[in-house]
């Protein structure tokens, strides 16, 4: 069988897809005489909205390294003027695609663009595409190909199965999306290996595990499948274009583990795309980093997971260490009072540049409430460790948290205050909610009240509707409010600029950021969320 595996449009320019790298080698594994093209139009969606701006060669010879100091703040700075107007070309396009699903209609730029993608998906001539849809924001572009493919083949004899997969499958409406955009054959919930390769078996859909589709009977939803990550085969970057993305170097997401250890987060939707935690060999994951360095000489990696517990990452660094590796490791980790001083030196000696760490809140009460597993002082003990070993710590916050209060905020800026020493960046997101998570089960014991699911996409009177839900705080006198994230994030803004903020900071006050290259910020990325991630620019 013919596969092509889809990255559609909506995602970052530096980001490679590790979902369609992860399928194409297991199902040429389990399904012998299987042929698998990947195809990234999220990219080349860059590079053309790139070429069409005035500034964009130059951009992209600088985010590539051929150009200039990639780390320079003054070109960093000069480049960021083209860079602001590629990424709102590319956030026209994300409309434009809606527009397309709604009324069939759109700019003619456009239907060029989806022209020439549609062109280089069935230029395979396949007999299955697979459309693998991480962020909120690839979904209109997904349903547009979907339906440029079905006008592409209409009449020409050819038939293609279309499926769609991806964590944001988890955390949208699929009946929905199947209802709303009935060019799509199929829907994919949870991890894909094993519908994927029933469907290059040609199973019939009411086998194929954890596929949403339409029956007779109305749609019908299958039961998911997990399978062991030790059975797996390491993803194939090589048959990406790594020369493309937008870094003076290659930088790869690598995966431990599936699922999250902790799983007790009240406000954490994540895990709704797997099967349950499993993880990998530390020896068999060390072996995957070392093959990608021998082979395509990729000295950067940044970790997917949710988080990587401490013995893990003792017994990955180690293996590193074992093998006189030299490479540069970004993770996210709980800063937890098992994050020793000791292991830390042992993570900075493997490479660990970076750490993400979910601090949410420098409130106990809300670290109770939302049963996050951490304590303040640990905390800051565990950034001060990060610090002393020559680890960059990146603070993740939450703002406005359920029953969030003055006195809560203020905890947070004392603690703030006191670890900003030890801290090189933090990223602060509004508090969301979403369905089926705790705090949405139990809205109004928390003071929420939920008005319903925020809606992406629409076709006539067809709504897509995300897991994510509107919602206001009800006030003491039973009166609705506007949430507190927003004005918290904002009343931050004011603290941080009284704190003195470091120059990269300075720079850009309302970005997030993603280390790339030298351990050092370059201020033009937004933060590459987990893989894992259904609604990466949210908390």
């Amino acid at each position: 069988m013919r596969v092509v595996l889809v990255f559609p449009p909506g995602a970052g320019a530096t980001y490679v897809p590790l979902g369609i790298a992860s399928l194409a080698p297991f199902v040429e594994w389990a399904v012998p005489g299987t042929a698998v093209r990947l195809v990234d139009l999220n990219i080349a969606a860059w590079i053309r909205a790139a070429g069409e701006d005035p500034g964009g060669q130059d951009l992209m010879a600088f985010v590539r390294g051929l150009q200039g100091n990639f780390l320079d703040p003054g070109l960093t700075l000069f480049h960021k003027t083209a860079w602001n107007r590629i990424r709102q070309a590319m956030a026209g396009l994300v409309e434009q695609a809606k527009n397309f699903v709604a009324a069939g209609s759109s700019d003619p730029k456009f239907i060029s663009l989806l022209g020439a993608m549609t062109e280089q998906v069935l230029s395979f001539d396949p007999e299955l595409i697979g459309v693998s849809v991480l962020f909120p924001e690839q979904v209109p572009f997904a349903a547009a190909l979907a339906v440029s493919v079905n006008q592409a083949m209409a009449g020409t004899g050819r038939k293609a199965c279309l499926v769609m997969g991806g964590a944001m499958m988890s955390a949208l409406s699929v009946k929905d999306l199947l209802t709303a955009v009935p060019e799509i054959d199929g829907i994919v919930k949870g991890e894909g290996e094993g519908a994927l390769a029933a469907l290059c078996r040609k199973t019939d859909f009411s086998r194929v595990p954890g596929l949403v589709y339409r029956s007779g009977w109305g749609i019908q939803v299958n039961s998911r499948s997990a399978p062991s990550l030790e059975a797996l085969p390491p993803p194939d970057f090589s048959r990406l274009p790594l020369e493309a993305y937008f870094n003076p170097e290659p930088v790869l997401p690598v995966l431990f583990s599936r699922g999250c250890a902790w799983r007790r987060c009240r406000f954490c939707s994540h895990n709704f795309s797997f099967g349950g935690f499993r993880k990998k060999n530390a020896q068999a994951f060390v072996s995957e980093i070392e093959t990608y360095a021998r082979t395509l000489g990729v000295r950067y990696f940044y970790s997917a997971d949710e988080f990587i517990q401490p013995e893990d990452m003792d017994a990955i660094c180690e293996a590193i260490l074992a093998r006189g590796l030299s490479v540069n490791l970004h993770i996210l980790g709980r800063p937890t009072r098992d994050c020793t001083p000791g292991r830390m030196a042992l993570w900075s000696a493997a490479g660990c540049r970076w750490i993400g760490w979910g601090i949410e809140t420098g409130s106990q009460r809300l670290l109770d409430l939302v049963n996050k597993g951490t304590v303040v002082p640990d905390i800051q003990k565990v950034l001060e460790a990060g610090s002393l070993a020559g680890i960059s710590n990146m603070g993740l916050m939450i703002f406005g948290l359920p029953t969030s209060t003055d006195h809560d905020l203020e905890k947070t800026f004392e603690f703030i205050q006191g670890a900003y020493d030890c801290l090189n960046s933090l990223t602060a997101s509004a508090f969301v909610l979403f369905e089926q998570t705790h705090f949405a089960r139990n809205a109004e014991k928390y003071g929420l009240h939920v008005h319903g699911r925020l809606e992406i996409l629409r076709k006539g009177d067809l709504p897509v509707r995300s897991h994510r839900l509107k919602f206001s705080e009800i006030a003491s006198d039973g009166s609705l409010r506007s949430p507190r994230g927003a004005l918290e994030v904002a009343a931050w803004q004011q603290h941080r600029r009284w704190l003195g903020d470091p120059p990269f900071l300075e720079q850009l006050p309302t970005e997030h950021y993603l280390i790339h290259v030298s351990g050092q910020w370059n201020p033009l990325y937004p933060a590459v969320p987990s893989a894992s991630d259904p609604e990466p620019s949210e908390a």
